[in-house]
């Protein structure tokens, strides 16, 4: 039973996506339990990319955290809180990621097949696979490398360093990624469950319990869904609905029955927006709904990007001018 009035915040990360003339992956998914919040309550558009800023997880979740960052994010960061890395004195941490010519992400076993090679070529830092394509190197300088075994590296550039703005009483359920490193940077309490991954694999239902108990004592939970993400970079529109079925009735329907019936608030929303054609982030304005505790029934009968595109598009990010916060 959840014993309080959380608000409680879905981030369907990258779940959308720029106009098309066909219908975005948010129009083809079968999302009852989504549908019946956005027939209940508000539906707008927020700016979860702050103007001049790449769009990505580590700008968008701290925007939503109400904690916007004013500069480019270091990524290697966000991931070194996340993997519970400690930076020693006087080094950084950079993020490494595995592309094929055209743009793919390349897969976990190419990655592993590669860890050696990249080991042995960056011997002055301190390299662990992330998952995927992702690597985390850490050290004094940032890695100079440009190609591994046809594959292309990317380094992610040093930024900004994200300050404590929250406490305990926010919770955030996440697997070990952007999420999980924002939220522990930010001075949130962080769970990450048993078979959350991130990944279109994830356990959700893990998620869900955790942020059913977090509900009875937090004042915030927030519960990140990365497959969403992680499909459209891979261009899987199959999977990219999947995912977002999979989200609406293992996370959203449970958290937003609890939520509504101890007379909490809860919203769900994107914290950027990603293209399934191009597997590419942008920053544009991105749907969100909210219902509950002092809200009306306004806006689209829909959460999606064609239904929203006249809508005005809210500042504060999921309290909406009118909304109780």
């Amino acid at each position: 039973m959840v014993s309080g009035a959380a608000r409680v915040l879905v981030i369907l990360d990258g779940a959308a996506e720029p106009l098309w003339p066909w219908p975005s992956t948010l129009e083809e998914a079968t999302m009852p339990a989504l549908d019946a919040l956005c027939d209940r309550g508000t539906v707008v558009r927020i700016a979860t990319t702050p103007a001049g800023l790449p769009p990505g997880s580590e700008v968008g979740i701290p925007t939503l955290l109400g904690a916007a960052p004013s500069g480019a994010v270091g990524r290697g960061r966000v991931e070194a809180a996340a993997a519970g890395v400690e930076l020693p004195d006087g080094t950084g941490a950079w993020r490494i990621d595995l592309h094929h010519p055209d743009g793919r992400r390349a897969l976990t076993a190419e990655a592993l097949l590669l860890a050696p090679e990249l080991t042995a070529r960056l011997g002055d830092h301190d390299l662990r696979h992330l998952k995927g394509h992702r690597f985390l190197a850490v050290g004094h300088e940032r890695p100079a490398i440009e190609a591994a075994a046809g594959l292309a590296t990317h380094v992610w550039e040093d930024g900004e360093k994200l300050a404590a703005a929250l406490d305990e009483r926010t919770v955030v359920v996440a697997a070990p990624g952007a999420a999980a490193g924002c939220g522990r940077l930010l001075g949130a309490h962080v769970i990450t469950p048993v078979g959350a991954t991130g990944d279109v694999g994830s356990d959700l239902q893990a998620k869900t319990r955790a942020a059913l108990i977090a509900m009875r004592t937090a004042e915030t939970v927030v519960v990140h869904v990365g497959g969403t993400d992680e499909a459209a970079h891979h261009r899987d529109r199959e999977g990219k609905v999947s995912m977002l079925e999979a989200a609406d009735r293992d996370v959203i329907a449970p958290l937003a029955r609890a939520a509504l019936d101890a007379g909490g608030l809860v919203a769900v929303t994107s914290d950027h927006a990603t293209c399934v054609e191009t597997g590419r982030h942008h920053g544009e304005p991105v749907p969100l709904v909210v219902a509950g505790r002092g809200v009306g029934r306004a806006g689209a009968v829909r959460l999606h990007e064609r239904l929203v595109t006249r809508a005005r598009v809210c500042d504060s990010p999921w309290a909406p001018a009118g909304i109780a916060a």
